[in-house]
């Protein structure tokens, strides 16, 4: 199968795609969606949370790229929850990667706020979610930063929109679009993979050759949300975009 440049392609985006055409279609595809949607403001500081992970890898290479098209700037945040080897690795991931790109990378552990992820026995992800949310905005509010950018992509906000559903808390889905703007001690949250899904982000990390974590977090729950969500984009194709 070859791409219209008639290399090699890697993945059937619409159309057979090589790995150059496919990053230029990725980094395109979200510069328009930023533009569009007026994800970040001109003039800006910009926060760029990440985990080592494939989406936050993503999302700070495509972020660099776009800083001065779009007028703006970056650093990156890290935090370090104490997750033994898996934290360790986590971390040694975002210094390759920001040195590579020349980012400036800001790490947080949580150890020097007395304790750490591995110490909650019993269901520590939301108590994670919340650490990370208040020590992110903190860092940036204390920093001077207006935005903070996160990894989230298309299954995670679906994911989490048929959690509000399902709980019967849909108003919480209000933050779940791309821009939420800040209030009182609140900086801004951006979401600029909004429109990514998951498959897309581990292509790009790959094209690019990025340095990423392929290991999921050992604390993580079950991933049946995200289940049912491919499950019916199976059926339906162009679901999660719609």
């Amino acid at each position: 199968m070859k791409c219209k440049c008639g290399k090699e392609a890697i993945e059937i985006i619409r159309k057979p795609m090589c790995n150059t055409c496919f990053s230029n279609y990725y980094v395109s595809k979200i510069r328009n969606f930023m533009k569009k949607h007026h994800v970040v403001k001109s003039g800006e500081r910009v926060l760029v949370a990440i985990s080592g992970g494939k989406d936050s890898v993503a999302l700070l290479d495509v972020m660099f790229k776009l800083s001065n098209k779009l007028d703006y700037d970056i650093e990156a945040l890290h935090i370090n929850l104490g997750i033994g080897e898996y934290s360790e690795n986590s971390q040694r991931i975002c210094k390759d990667l920001c040195k590579l790109l020349d980012v400036k990378l800001n790490i947080i552990n949580l150890s020097e706020y007395g304790f750490t992820i591995s110490d909650i026995k019993r269901k520590p992800c939301s108590i994670c979610g919340n650490v990370k949310r208040y020590l992110m905005n903190k860092f940036a509010r204390e920093n001077g930063f207006d935005v903070v950018a996160t990894g989230h992509c298309s299954e995670d906000i679906l994911a989490n929109f048929f959690k509000n559903l399902y709980s019967g808390n849909l108003e919480w889905s209000e933050k779940l679009k791309p821009r939420i703007d800040g209030y009182d001690k609140f900086v801004a949250k951006i979401k600029p993979l909004y429109e990514m899904g998951e498959k897309e982000n581990l292509l790009y990390v790959l094209s690019e050759n990025l340095p990423f974590l392929a290991e999921e977090c050992p604390k993580a729950p079950d991933a049946k949300w995200k289940e049912l969500i491919y499950e019916i984009e199976r059926k339906f194709p162009g679901f999660k975009r719609n």
